[in-house]
């Protein structure tokens, strides 16, 4: 498969993506190779971890390395100072999520969700916004997302703009960022025999996780970002993912093409059941009035 130019890319979903080919000039794979815009996304999957996660055995021959090594830089990871005064500003100042969460399910549920999933505050947006930590299982901080949400509906709040930043960006820590992880990740090693669910949104994985406790919810921030990278950690675990409403052949697609990492796979079709307005997610579902859980059927499909 031989095409010039560039292609879109699987994280960020624009049109910069440049893949690796081979030697007869033929495209690897459509997810192997690297987005330009190095400062917002930073995409990368290299020809060798591609063959290692598809067990592909290379011809040394056809494969020798360049006389000159490349100088790859190493990526800034969160200092973990940083992370921890976010994480202890949740605990003794106002977050607006964080207060919304609370009139729904009560202190102690929320306060553990806090714990859980080491939720952060800004003093960004005007105070009290939200910080979502990516760390990976072998606890390194690799980005944190830093969302304002109103404190009265917990909704994101996108007037007069969408606010949403990083705390690379926040903090000039540079645009050589590590690789996106699963919001969550951290807590594999926590519950290793859990079933782990995957949702698109953080807030997401942080309400479900209130309700349904036999399994352990991580975000993916968007069903672009499932790459056979971001979804290594969960080599071997029995997965379900639960897209959002109207997403459903999407993410059954991006499945399939992943179902080889995972012990067993399922897709969940609830919210093309059970949604009332477009957009819909299985969060939005559970703080909606009269939800019982015990009523509900996720819809579970062997992919």
């Amino acid at each position: 498969m031989a095409k010039r130019g560039k292609w879109i890319c699987p994280e960020c979903g624009r049109k910069t993506f440049v893949c690796y080919v081979d030697a007869n000039g033929n495209v690897l794979n459509e997810s192997v190779g690297k987005c330009d815009r190095a400062d917002k996304c930073a995409y990368h999957y290299p020809p060798r971890e591609y063959f290692a996660d598809n067990k592909i055995v290379r011809d040394a021959k056809q494969h020798r390395r360049p006389s000159r090594p490349m100088f790859r830089p190493q990526p800034t990871y969160i200092d973990p100072d940083i992370f921890k005064q976010s994480v202890v500003a949740t605990m003794s100042h106002r977050n607006n999520l964080v207060g919304y969460l609370k009139t729904m399910f009560g202190d102690d549920r929320v306060n553990q969700m806090v714990r859980d999933y080491y939720i952060g505050t800004s003093k960004h947006f005007g105070g009290a916004a939200t910080v979502f930590w990516q760390i990976d299982r072998y606890g390194k901080i690799h980005r944190g997302k830093v969302m304002q949400y109103n404190p009265i509906n917990g909704k994101r709040v996108k007037e007069p703009f969408a606010m949403v930043t990083t705390v690379h960006k926040l903090m000039n820590l540079g645009d050589n960022l590590p690789p996106q992880c699963l919001f969550g990740e951290h807590l594999l090693s926590k519950y290793p025999d859990k079933l782990v669910a995957i949702v698109e949104s953080e807030k997401t994985a942080m309400i479900a996780s209130t309700e349904i406790w036999d399994c352990v919810f991580l975000a993916c921030g968007g069903c672009g970002n499932l790459t056979p990278t971001m979804c290594e950690p969960l080599r071997g675990r029995n997965v379900v993912l639960f897209p959002d409403n109207g997403q459903f052949d999407k993410w059954q697609e991006k499945g399939r093409s992943l179902r080889h990492i995972f012990k067993t796979l399922q897709i969940a079709d609830i919210m093309e059941r059970e949604a009332v307005n477009e957009g819909d997610d299985i969060g939005d579902l559970i703080v909606a009035p009269d939800f019982d859980i015990t009523k509900i059927d996720l819809g579970l499909h062997e992919l």
